[in-house]
């Protein structure tokens, strides 16, 4: 896919975050095999985390300490359960993704993220220390799972 495409894509899809929240893309960083496009409002950054061939992401965090208060999408899914959590041995086969599907998936995302990320696209971040422990746990059953994949 041509870097032209992928930002009329994005573009595209991203236009009711804008409208309806405020946010302005900030940045897009191309690296050899994926692409990350930031946007942000005053309170909140959202970025978008694409890998040629595997499935994008999205993730979520108060502009004032995005380092450290950041969330993705995902996990904000399973928080509120509409999503099913990931089992740890998905972490070492992630699922992959043909170019053509882009769109679609990009349009889920957005319409995920508008739905059921409003209170966190709006400042409110109460939800993320729950969506940062779930993250945290998932990390150690990971590592626990790897621990008996090599023994």
């Amino acid at each position: 896919m041509r870097k032209s495409e992928f930002e009329r894509i994005v573009n595209k899809t991203f236009l009711d975050l804008e409208a309806k929240y405020g946010f302005k893309k900030t940045e897009t960083i191309f690296r050899t095999r994926g692409v990350a496009v930031s946007y942000q409002n005053p309170t909140t950054e959202v970025v978008l985390n694409y890998e040629i061939g595997d499935f994008p992401w999205v993730t979520i965090a108060d502009v004032n300490h995005p380092e450290t208060d950041r969330a993705s999408l995902d996990w904000l899914l399973v928080e509120l359960g509409e999503r099913e959590p990931p089992a740890p041995e998905e972490a070492f086969s992630p699922a992959e993704m043909d170019n053509s599907q882009l769109e679609t998936v990009l349009q889920q995302k957005c319409e995920q993220l508008l739905s059921f990320g409003a209170p966190l696209l709006k400042g409110d971040f109460t939800l993320l220390p729950k969506l940062q422990k779930r993250a945290e746990d998932y990390l150690a059953e990971c590592k626990k799972f790897a621990d008996r994949q090599n023994k």
